[in-house]
């Protein structure tokens, strides 16, 4: 047998591995689906459903969208708690400045 006929059945060996491995996966993966019992059914209907994942338009992941959204809320908030205070201040400033002269 010569070197090329040799690496020519390695490869086929190679290539049959890698189809039985890609069928095992797959297998494994439908499984667990098939096992959903009528309990499980019934309990997961009760529940609220998950929202259907988007189109990859963007390449954002709905977590990613939630982060960017709770940070930004957060920003807001900071802003505005900054405002009320600096209003707050100007209001007891201006309140200490009206303070008739008693005679």
């Amino acid at each position: 047998m010569s070197t090329k006929q040799l690496l020519a059945e390695i490869e086929r060996g190679i290539n049959a591995l890698q189809k039985a491995r890609t069928l095992c996966l797959k297998a494994e993966a439908v499984a667990p689906k098939a096992r959903v019992t009528a309990a499980k059914t019934a309990k997961t209907a009760k529940t609220a459903k998950v929202p259907a994942k988007r189109a990859a338009k963007g390449g954002m992941s709905d977590e990613s969208r939630a982060k960017i959204a709770a940070a930004q809320q957060k920003r807001w908030a900071k802003v505005r708690r900054a405002k009320n205070k600096a209003a707050k201040a100007a209001k007891a400033a201006k309140a200490a400045q009206v303070v008739p002269a008693a005679e």
